[in-house]
């Protein structure tokens, strides 16, 4: 498993490039979640992409992390 920070949590720009990126990956949305636990923010979104899953995680004071399969990053990191 591998995880990726693609942006903190003011970068503006970073869900545009998550979203492309996943775009040209081929990447289906298999499930999502979203709450709110105190002060904090989370969604969760899951993909297939590449034969394996990614899971797309939005916190606040984070930012915008994706952890998955090996062949699954491989994927999408060739588009960001």
């Amino acid at each position: 498993m591998t995880e990726l920070q693609i942006g903190e949590e003011y970068d503006r720009q970073a869900p545009q490039r998550l979203k492309d990126a996943l775009r040209k990956a081929g990447a289906k949305r298999v499930g999502s979640f979203w709450g709110v636990f105190g002060s904090q923010e989370i969604s969760n979104a899951t993909f297939s992409v590449a034969g394996g899953r990614l899971r797309v995680e939005v916190e606040t004071y984070v930012g915008i992390t994706v952890s998955g399969d090996d062949e699954a990053i491989e994927a999408l990191s060739r588009h960001l």
